[in-house]
């Protein structure tokens, strides 16, 4: 799946001062949104009533990939905002934690195979 905003949990339509989750249907067809709606990320990455875009509603939602440039959650219905914030964040936090992990391992590796080899030059070269 694109990285895209209209696969992601928090586009919104807003009629100010409230918002609301775009239904599947309404995703499907960005057509079938009132234009008195006004569509943003939820999460504050883009807004059209804050500053509309000289792109049209299709472009901003459908074709701009935002990957590493946003905070993307698959969307799922009826899960409010806020559990996919938490969601997305926690997703985040454990792709760094692997990320940690795995730079450790390889540091660990590195260390092991230095000591075995500082070990075998000891045993073989031992006035060297």
């Amino acid at each position: 799946m694109k990285n895209i905003c209209q696969h992601c949990h928090f586009l919104s339509k807003e009629d100010r001062p409230h918002s609301f989750s775009l239904t599947k249907v309404e995703r499907e067809d960005l057509e079938k949104i009132p234009s008195y709606y006004a569509l943003k990320c939820w999460m504050g990455v883009w807004d059209e009533g804050v500053a509309p875009h000289s792109i049209s509603r299709e472009q901003t939602i459908s074709k701009v990939n935002r990957k590493n440039a946003c905070f993307f959650w698959p969307y799922h219905p009826n899960m409010l905002f806020k559990a996919a914030e938490v969601l997305q964040s926690r997703e985040s936090a454990n792709e760094q934690m692997k990320r940690s992990n795995l730079y450790t391992r390889i540091g660990l590796w590195v260390a092991a195979i230095g000591l075995l080899f500082g070990a075998f030059i000891k045993l073989f070269f031992p006035h060297g």
